[in-house]
């Protein structure tokens, strides 16, 4: 998996650990990392239908720019909290794990 990037995890909570064994910060995020994959996009709590779909448009939209992974997150992040400043449930939960 030489050149396998990025993975995009828009399920709830694929970048949080579990608790258990509480030594562990394993999760699903982190295992695809291990698996491989330089960049990977998880989340950190439940979130929306739609959150995912607007989240995922404008991160690869960027990246089709140009951008690195974890620019285009951020930048995802910026644009939907601009849209939704009251509402961080709708863009705190992705977040960039890698290089």
């Amino acid at each position: 998996m030489d050149d396998a990037e990025p993975a995009f995890l828009s399920a709830c909570s694929t970048a949080r650990p579990s608790g258990r064994p509480a030594d562990e910060a394993i999760h699903l995020a982190s295992a695809f990392q291990l698996a491989g994959y330089r960049h990977v996009i998880g989340t950190l709590w439940r979130i929306g239908d739609w959150q995912p779909v607007d989240v995922a448009d404008l991160i690869y939209s960027a990246i089709a720019d140009g951008a690195g992974v974890a620019e285009a997150v951020h930048g995802a992040t910026r644009r939907m909290r601009d849209r939704w400043p009251d509402d961080p449930s709708a863009w705190a939960s992705h977040i960039h794990v890698g290089t």
